[in-house]
């Protein structure tokens, strides 16, 4: 287990939500010159005939907006952990070409990554009436309340194609936040959470291994740089499959984990509206959602696109907290990216 930090958290990804209120340094609009360089950057890809496996940086040249994304890939990694963009009119584009964009703005912030075990670098996350809480289920396949949770990837890109009729806010904490808290309120629960627990293994569920061999931890820290991985159905699901159970301590680091993100003092919730991008940093910022409702009409149900990206400088973390790749830099991140 890595050391326990017992020093309040002084940095800028330890933020809550009044921290936000009082400006908009975490909200860009591109402009018109912004989007006619993308749409030039669109069209010739589509005069080329790539598709998403062979878009890099090097065939979608964006001379100027390159600056400013390169200074939103500083503050996801390394300041307040996560940028709203907007001002993208993603419903004058076929839907395609809105993935096409989407990953291209990707390639400047770092390696796209495998979602799942089919290899998908391009996530799509609609409600496919699957039911939230099976072993084989993934949260973004319902339409149910999604916990604050982390995912398997260093940076996490949501875009917003189409709203539901209501409902399906985006809300995030910063997990260093909540690491204060528990450090302040209830410094009991860092040992157990530092020491972590077992996951199901999505991808083996239902086989004779279906959960992780060693322990992860939800917090970790080296040289003073803390970082936290934390999806609790899929703990409660290492449990169910194995018969296991929690101990009372244990149950009670998770259920402060929950009610602490919950808390309206420390989260923020975000309307995405279509071609609004959330771009986050996984090992500082949880997210969640709220449960929605949908349009009957196929074509205009809730649908977000979701790319998983390594970063461009990889975060420093314990050696029992190893980097999360996704499920692997598969053949075609490598051949879009060169290596």
């Amino acid at each position: 287990m890595s050391e326990i930090y017992t020093q309040p958290i002084d940095h800028p990804s330890a933020w809550v939500r009044a921290d936000l209120e009082n400006g908009g340094a975490w909200t860009h609009r591109l402009t018109s010159a912004d989007v006619d360089e993308l749409d030039a950057a669109l069209r010739d890809v589509n005069r080329k005939g790539l598709d998403l496996a062979h878009i890099g940086r090097e065939v979608f040249p964006l001379p100027r907006l390159a600056q400013r994304l390169s200074d939103w890939a500083d503050d996801i990694e390394r300041g307040r952990g996560f940028v709203l963009v907007q001002g993208f009119p993603a419903e004058s584009y076929a839907p395609e070409d809105v993935e096409k964009i989407f990953w291209g703005i990707g390639c400047y912030l770092g390696h796209p990554v495998t979602q799942n075990p089919r290899g998908e670098l391009m996530g799509h996350v609609m409600d496919y009436g699957r039911k939230f809480g099976g072993l084989d289920v993934r949260g973004y396949e319902t339409n149910a309340h999604l916990p604050f949770h982390s995912d398997g990837c260093d940076l996490v890109g949501l875009m917003c194609l189409r709203k539901a009729k209501a409902g399906g806010l985006s809300s995030i904490v910063s997990s260093l936040a909540l690491h204060d808290e528990i450090r302040t309120h209830h410094p009991e629960y860092l040992p157990v959470l530092y020491r972590g627990f077992h996951y199901i293994k999505r991808e083996a569920a239902m086989t004779d291994d279906p959960v992780t061999a060693t322990r992860i931890p939800v917090f970790g820290q080296v040289d003073g740089t803390v970082s936290c991985r934390y999806v609790r159905a899929q703990i409660e699901a290492a449990c169910t499959r194995t018969g296991t159970t929690l101990s009372s301590l244990e149950r009670e680091a998770l259920d402060c984990m929950d009610r602490l993100a919950a808390d309206p003092r420390l989260h923020i919730d975000m309307d995405l509206q279509p071609g609004d991008m959330q771009l986050c940093n996984n090992y500082t910022i949880l997210h969640s959602r709220t449960d929605f409702e949908d349009w009957p009409e196929l074509d205009r149900r809730r649908h977000m696109l979701r790319l998983w990206l390594s970063g461009r400088n990889r975060r420093r973390l314990a050696p029992d907290f190893p980097q999360h790749n996704g499920y692997g830099l598969g053949q075609i991140a490598e051949m879009a990216f060169g290596g």
